[in-house]
């Protein structure tokens, strides 16, 4: 098979008895500042962005981390998926993503000790073992056992939720420095009871929380996990346990595992936004996870691969060597929404994307993130909201 044909299945139909979907290109899940701070509710001009990138070509987009608790939110105006209310959230906005043909998969997540401090000011916070997070100035409260039964509750309540407003499928945020990656961190996890210790113990609550998720929204509803499969830190989780941990999730019934690394506390070299990516030189740094992780999932189950991701060329190898089955990109469609559809219609240049992640630097003033790069380079068509 030829390079040309090999990019042109990219664009072609996936399908799994699971999960179908257009094309094989993933909109990652990027928190883009746009909710209401106060209720958590999503704005028109989230929505819109959302739409944008559909609109443009991508097959399916997961949403920007969702809070499952108020005690679970970690940033400024982040989306909250807490109470029944915002399941007309998940309608306005998979009504939006339905009606270009592509997928919605929303991301749930509860942040732990890793909160922005105007988030966790007046707030109790709370962790696996108590004390400050490593990127954080504030103390943090121990769980109970009560407490992580709450939480698998309240991931369920919100799956159900995403169900209900008809999302395809929900990703349990288990990377970044959240809460579920401060579990397995054997740097941050000193509990010496069942939550702690051995990798066993330190992946209990993963597991706890996807059975509770199945039951709530049953059989046919998409269980993803986003996993960092090494923590990126010299006393943290390495590459073999990350991968024990995807694996043991796909043999406990996970739809889905999204592959990337790294941890908000990591440094620059081992941040999931990884700096300076070159398109064709150091694209999919994650890529060997991914290959790893592969080999142990089912016909049905999917694996799809998040980070660094910039040309056609290196994501159809990626694709025919049976490294993974979908591509997920996040800055890209920050910089350019229409990336797909131009990619389809034979401007095949790589990504605009640069990853200097100047993008995440204009949430500073309570608004949108966006390319202040292209931005400036292309004038009007930006909404100023």
């Amino acid at each position: 098979m030829d390079n040309a044909e090999k990019i042109h299945r990219l664009f072609d139909r996936f399908e799994r008895p699971s999960f179908k979907a257009p094309n094989r290109f993933v909109r990652s899940a990027t928190w883009i500042c746009g909710a209401d701070d106060d209720t958590g509710e999503i704005s028109a001009a989230e929505i819109q962005k959302h739409a944008e990138i559909a609109a443009g070509g991508a097959g399916t987009l997961i949403t920007g981390l969702a809070f499952i608790s108020p005690e679970g939110k970690s940033l400024r105006r982040e989306w909250g998926l807490h109470n029944d209310g915002r399941i007309s959230d998940v309608s306005r906005l998979s009504d939006e993503v339905h009606k270009y043909g592509s997928n919605l998969i929303v991301q749930i997540c509860h942040g732990g000790g890793q909160r922005e401090a105007s988030v966790a000011e007046g707030n109790f916070s709370f962790s696996p073992s108590g004390g400050p997070h490593p990127t954080c100035s504030f103390d943090t409260t121990p769980l109970s056992k009560k407490d992580i039964r709450k939480i698998a509750e309240d991931f369920a309540a919100a799956a159900l939720r995403a169900k209900k407003g008809g999302a395809d499928g929900v990703e349990i945020h288990g990377g970044h420095g959240f809460l579920l990656t401060q579990f397995f961190s054997p740097s941050i996890n000193k509990r010496d009871d069942e939550y702690g210790g051995p990798l066993e113990n330190r992946s209990r609550i993963f597991y706890e929380i996807l059975e509770e998720v199945r039951t709530s929204v049953g059989d046919n509803f998409n269980i993803w996990f986003k996993i960092s499969i090494a923590e990126g830190t010299e006393n943290g989780y390495g590459a073999d346990d990350g991968i024990k941990l995807a694996a043991s999730l796909l043999k406990r019934g996970a739809d889905g595992i999204n592959v990337s690394s790294g941890t908000s506390y990591a440094g620059a070299m081992n941040y999931p936004s990884i700096l300076g990516v070159s398109a064709g030189e150091s694209e999919a740094p994650f890529a060997e996870y991914a290959r790893e992780l592969k080999t142990c999932a089912s016909e049905n189950q999917i694996i799809i691969l998040t980070g660094g991701l910039r040309s056609l060329p290196v994501m159809a190898e990626l694709i025919d060597s049976g490294t993974c089955d979908l591509l997920a990109m996040s800055r890209p469609f920050i910089a350019e929404p229409d990336l797909i559809n131009r990619w389809r219609e034979e401007d095949s240049r790589p990504t605009a994307c640069i990853s200097c992640n100047a993008c995440f630097k204009t949430a500073k003033d309570n608004k949108l993130i966006d390319c202040p790069i292209l931005r400036d380079r292309n004038e009007g068509n930006w909404d100023p909201l």
